[in-house]
C-alpha cells in the first residue's frame, strides 16, 4: 500500500479554481446512487440530518443507472448530483477532466485507509495538477459470479462449465449452458482473466502494478483460454454470446441455464425464473482439452482453470460543479454513508455487498437477516475476490485503451471466427499481440513481428 500525504484543505484548494457561487445558492446536497438503493440512502441521510442539527443542508437522493453516470458527468457535470457514485475505473477519467473534488477531510481519509484492502487503496487515488489525492471513497464491492437455474442445474454441476454443459444437454440438444451479458471487456472477462485453479497463476498482465507498459497477453495459458472459448462457444450446449434477445428473456424461456453476471443483475435474473429457482455460486472452473493446448509448451491437457473477474469497488465522489460551500458537508455525509455500519445495513436492505476489509465475516454473522440467495450472492462475490484483480485503470487513458480501442472486439472476433481465419496458432498469437499493443499504445500496430511472443515496442 502506497504512503499517502494529503495537503491541508486550505492549501490544496488555494491552487484550484473553485466554481462560482450564485446569490441564490441551493441549500440542498444532491446525491446520485443506483436505482435499487435510492430509498435506503434517502432514509439514512434523513436520519443523519435529524441527529445532527448543525448540518446546514438538506439532502435529496436520486436513483439513476450508475453505469451511465460517468458519461453524464463528462457530458455536463453541472446537471449531475453533487455527490455521485462511480465505479473506481472511472475515477482517473473524471479527475483528468477536472470534474471531481479531492477529499481532504483527514478523518475520512483515515477511515478509508484503515477500512479498505490495499488493492482498493491503489485505485482510488489520482493525480491532478501534480498533486496525488483521494478522489473516490469505496462503499460497495462488485465482482462477477454465476447465476444458474436450480430447476435444471445441480449445485455440483454449477461448479464446472463441463457440469453446466451436461445439464444443458440433458434438457435439450439446443439449450445453452451459459451466457454472458456483454462482450465489452468487463462483462466478458472471465476466461481472459482465468487462473490456474491449483496455484492461481496466470501469465496475463493488464497494467500490472498500475504501469501503462506492464502488459502481457501472449502467454501459452492465455492462448489456451482463448481456444477453450472458441471451442465452447461453438458447441450446441456450450456458451451463448449476446443475442438480439435480452439475456433475461433467454433465461426465462429456458434457452440458457446460467449467466455470468454481477449483483446488479440480481433483480432481472430472479424476475426471470423466480427466487426459488435461482442458484448463485462462483464462476465455474473448466478443464483444458487436447485441442486447447496443442502446440503449446507451458500448459498441458487436463489443466483446470478457474474463471476470473475484475474485483472492483464502487465509490462516492464529489462533483466539481457543486458549490465549494458544500465541500466539508459533502465529505461529512460521505464518511457516514461509507462507514462499516451503513455498508452492512445497505447489504441487508439492498443487497449491496460491502467494500471494507473483513466484510465477509460480518456478512456471515447476519446471515439470518437476509434471503438465502442474497447471502449466496455475497459469498460468491467475496469469494471471487481471491481470483480477481481491481480494474487497473487509474487514468482515463488506460480505461479508454482497454475498453474502447477494439481490444474486446478482437477477442470476440477470434472466438466466433468473424472476419478471418482464427484456426491457427499464429492467428491467435497475432490477435493477442494486437490486444497487448492496443492496451499500451491505444492503436493497432503497423506490423506484427515475425517471431511471437514478442515485446511491444
Amino acid at each position: 500500500m502506497k504512503s499517502k500525504k494529503i495537503l491541508m484543505t486550505a492549501v490544496l484548494l488555494a491552487g484550484i479554481t473553485l466554481p462560482l457561487v450564485s446569490c441564490g445558492e441551493s441549500t440542498v446536497i444532491t446525491i446520485w446512487v443506483g436505482n435499487e438503493s435510492a430509498a435506503f440512502y434517502q432514509t439514512i441521510c434523513d436520519e443523519y440530518i435529524a441527529a445532527h442539527p448543525d448540518f446546514k443542508y438538506s439532502i435529496a437522493v436520486t436513483g439513476v443507472d450508475t453505469g451511465s453516470i460517468g458519461g453524464a458527468m463528462t457530458t455536463d457535470n453541472t446537471a449531475c448530483g453533487d455527490i455521485i457514485v462511480s465505479a473506481h475505473d472511472n475515477i482517473g477519467k473524471l479527475v483528468e477532466k477536472g470534474l471531481a473534488y479531492p477529499f481532504t477531510n483527514q478523518a475520512l481519509i483515515d477511515q478509508v485507509t484503515n477500512d479498505n484492502p490495499a488493492s482498493f487503496l491503489d485505485v482510488v487515488y489520482s493525480t491532478y495538477a501534480d498533486q496525488e489525492n483521494l478522489y473516490g471513497v469505496p462503499f460497495i464491492s462488485q465482482a462477477l459470479f454465476l447465476y444458474y437455474n436450480k430447476e435444471y442445474v445441480t449445485p455440483e454441476q454449477a461448479t464446472t462449465f463441463e457440469g453446466l454443459m451436461s445439464a444443458a444437454s440433458a434438457k435439450s440438444s439446443s439449450t445453452k449452458a451459459f451466457t454472458i451479458v456483454g462482450t465489452d471487456g468487463f462483462n466478458y472477462s472471465f476466461n481472459l482473466l482465468a487462473v490456474n485453479a491449483s496455484n492461481n497463476y496466470t501469465s496475463l498482465k493488464i497494467y500490472k502494478n498500475l504501469d501503462k507498459n506492464n502488459c502481457y497477453a501472449q502467454g501459452d495459458d492465455t492462448i489456451a483460454n482463448l481456444r477453450w472459448a472458441q471451442r465452447v462457444f461453438n458447441l450446441p450446449n456450450g456458451g451463448l454470446m449476446p443475442t438480439d434477445s435480452n439475456w433475461a428473456v433467454n433465461v426465462a424461456n429456458g434457452a440458457v441455464l446460467s449467466m455470468v453476471g454481477g449483483a446488479w443483475h440480481y433483480d432481472a435474473f430472479t424476475d426471470a425464473i423466480g427466487v426459488s429457482n435461482t442458484g448463485i455460486t462462483l464462476i465455474p472452473t473448466y478443464t483444458l482439452a487436447t485441442s486447447d493446448v496443442e502446440g503449446l509448451s507451458s500448459v498441458v491437457e487436463g489443466t483446470v482453470m478457474q474463471g476470473g473477474t475484475f474485483a472492483d469497488c464502487k465509490c462516492l465522489m464529489m462533483n466539481y460543479a457543486a458549490s465549494p460551500k458544500k465541500y466539508e458537508y459533502m465529505q461529512e455525509i460521505i464518511a457516514h454513508l461509507s462507514s462499516k455500519e451503513i455498508q452492512l445495513q445497505s447489504f441487508i436492505e439492498c443487497a449491496n455487498v460491502p467494500a471494507y476489509l473483513g466484510a465477509a465475516e460480518d456478512i456471515a454473522d447476519i446471515q439470518d437477516q437476509v434471503e438465502e440467495t442474497i447471502y449466496d450472492l455475497a459469498v460468491a462475490q467475496t469469494s471471487m475476490a481471491a481470483y480477481g484483480i481491481p480494474q487497473p485503470f487509474v487514468t482515463g487513458t488506460l480505461n479508454t485503451y482497454y475498453y474502447s480501442k477494439t481490444g474486446p472486439e478482437l477477442y470476440r472476433n477470434a472466438i466466433i471466427n468473424n472476419g478471418g481465419d482464427f484456426d491457427t496458432l499464429r492467428s491467435l498469437r497475432e490477435t493477442l499481440f494486437n490486444m497487448e499493443y492496443i492496451w499500451q499504445k491505444g492503436k493497432l500496430p503497423e506490423s506484427i513481428p515475425e517471431d511471437l511472443p514478442s515485446d511491444v515496442i
